[in-house]
């Protein structure tokens, strides 16, 4: 059996438009916060990581598809599924839900590179073991 992660999300007035609707780039920083809390949960510090090896991850394709509004004082649960795992890049599939109810989904390849020649490199083995029981690869 799979695991999962998620973490909860309240809709404060600074995450919405005029309209008192969620602005649609907030959608991406909610994901944005569960991936990193995902990647934190596996036992990973990204600074450390970035100290110790130069290396970090950065968003590399996305696809984004908004299905219903989120509003002032909503609580959400975002989580964070991989979908696929590759020599140098995850791909998640996250999720954005009111009371259970999908509200917004996108799908992202982060890779893992050299912060500061741009190229690729090899996920660390341990994080490759880490994500495994978390992985989804029929959605």
């Amino acid at each position: 059996m799979t695991q999962e992660f998620s973490i909860p999300v309240r809709v404060y007035y600074e995450d919405t438009d005029a309209g008192m609707i969620v602005y649609h780039a907030n959608y991406l920083k909610f994901c944005e916060r569960a991936r990193s809390d995902f990647i934190r949960a596996l036992g990973v510090d990204q600074m450390e990581l970035l100290r110790s090896t130069g290396r970090g991850f950065v968003v590399a394709k996305m696809k984004a598809r908004f299905v219903k509004p989120a509003r002032l004082n909503d609580e959400l649960t975002v989580n964070c599924i991989p979908v696929k795992l590759r020599r140098v890049s995850f791909t998640f599939l996250q999720q954005v839900k009111k009371d259970g109810e999908l509200i917004f989904e996108m799908r992202s390849e982060i890779a893992y590179v050299d912060l500061e020649s741009g190229k690729l490199q090899a996920l660390p083995a341990e994080m490759v073991e880490a994500v495994k029981p978390y992985l989804q690869e029929d959605l």
